[in-house]
């Protein structure tokens, strides 16, 4: 609504005698450049404030204008539940008079007309802890945009009035290691509270202090996410926190330390029992490939993963120790493993749902015997894709073993593959079963 036609209503709705109740959800004040000098803001404001009293309007935005913080009081008096939506400029300006000001009913009414919502405020400490003295209801902020310089030990009683965003890995870190020098547990539960259930200590390297405030948290919080992705944690420290992971919903790991949990899970019949429980935070997705080590914040090694032997009897051995019914995702893109690798992984193709290159693809189907065709062929899932890729012989032996016991295959795509007559010779049997061949 323009500042001209605020006016003419405010002026018309005056000469009504009888008003119908009126309700617009966001008003949202459109000023040109004329209007928005200091006389016509504040004239106008006060005609919006005579119209907030005559309409129901839960929000106003006027994010797009600077306005000074004199004229918006006018607002903050306004006893209607309205929320005002300010520009960042304005709500800076806003905090500081109100904050110099030092009093109680216009604080209160500050924080409930900006529902809590300093997120785009730069505040220090010492104005922080006092809109938290005088907090009606739970104040938001950003972290990156607060200079906060503090003692932690002073922001923990006030946890639980706080929600943050974007709280750094850097920052929650020290927090949850005064929690657990603190030793209360209901400091555990105001934090997850503030940050949404979220403990991200992504790009963190992890001592033992660290590690034993991770555990405390832990110990302490239900279904509660955790981000560790490029975390540094010392495998001595893992095999204590693993069976923790009870107590979450949600883990992100990267694929390096996904290989260090997965060969702790393998290290002693105890660690077995968590495999269940870390395939289930996983979302039952092992996630070995590149898009799981691009860690942009520094130079991360893209290079394909070289998975051992070893590495692939680990896996094998958590994912036969979970006795899950639902298939996890095994996701190998980007990686290289030797045939001794594969025959690690072969038993227990049937429980999970593969993903990889072509070449690792075309290595499978080049060792596959008949008894783990059928198990590939499952895992493989209903699209097969060869295009572009010459295929030798040993190759289409294997592929035939796949074809033959295929039952769900709806689309191959064997374009440009350079096929001999010997190789159609070998697939046309069963070339029927899939839907889709190009």
């Amino acid at each position: 609504m323009s500042g001209y036609m605020l006016v003419r209503v405010v002026q018309a709705l005056r000469f009504m005698k009888v008003r119908a109740p009126f309700t617009v959800n966001e008003l949202t004040l459109d000023l040109n450049n004329e209007q928005q000098s200091e006389s016509n803001l504040s004239r106008i404001l006060s005609k919006l404030a005579i119209l907030l009293r005559l309409w129901t309007v839960p929000c106003l935005n006027l994010t797009e204008y600077k306005i000074q913080s004199v004229s918006v009081s006018v607002l903050l008096c306004h006893q209607g539940p309205v929320t005002l939506r300010l520009s960042k400029e304005t709500l800076q300006k806003l905090v500081k008079c109100v904050y110099e000001a030092q009093e109680e009913e216009l604080t209160q009414c500050f924080l409930q007309k900006v529902d809590g919502d300093l997120t785009s405020c730069s505040l220090s400490w010492e104005e922080l802890r006092y809109f938290l003295q005088h907090r009606i209801q739970q104040i938001t902020l950003n972290l990156r945009k607060t200079n906060i310089q503090a003692n932690i030990r002073e922001i923990l009683p006030f946890l639980k009035q706080v929600k943050f965003k974007r709280m750094s890995s850097d920052f929650m870190l020290c927090l949850i290691r005064e929690i657990y020098e603190s030793g209360s547990a209901g400091f555990v539960s105001s934090l997850l509270s503030s940050v949404e259930n979220y403990i991200n200590l992504q790009s963190r390297d992890l001592d033992s202090v660290h590690c034993a405030s991770l555990r405390f948290t832990l110990q302490h919080c239900t279904a509660a996410s955790l981000n560790l992705l490029w975390t540094s944690i010392p495998e001595e420290e893992l095999q204590s926190i693993l069976p923790l992971f009870t107590h979450l919903s949600h883990l992100s790991v990267d694929r390096l330390l996904l290989l260090k949990m997965l060969h702790c899970c393998s290290v002693s019949d105890v660690q077995q029992e968590t495999a269940a429980v870390l395939l289930s935070v996983l979302q039952h997705k092992l996630d070995f490939s590149c898009r799981s080590a691009l860690d942009l914040t520094a130079n991360t090694d893209s290079e394909p993963l070289h998975l051992t032997a070893e590495d692939c009897r680990v896996m094998s051995r958590v994912i036969q120790s979970a006795h899950s019914d639902t298939k996890s995702r095994l996701i190998l893109q980007d990686c290289e493993i030797h045939t001794a690798g594969m025959d690690q992984l072969f038993p227990v193709l049937h429980s999970v749902q593969l993903c990889c290159d072509k070449p690792l693809l075309l290595q499978f189907l080049a060792h596959v015997r008949p008894e783990e065709a059928p198990s590939l062929s499952q895992a493989l899932g209903e699209d097969l894709d060869l295009s572009q890729t010459p295929l030798d012989p040993q190759v289409c032996r294997g592929l035939e073993l796949i074809l033959e016991y295929s039952e769900g295959l709806t689309e191959l795509d064997l374009s440009q593959c350079l096929l001999t007559d010997h190789s159609l010779d070998l697939l046309l049997p069963n070339l029927h079963k899939a839907q889709i061949i190009e």
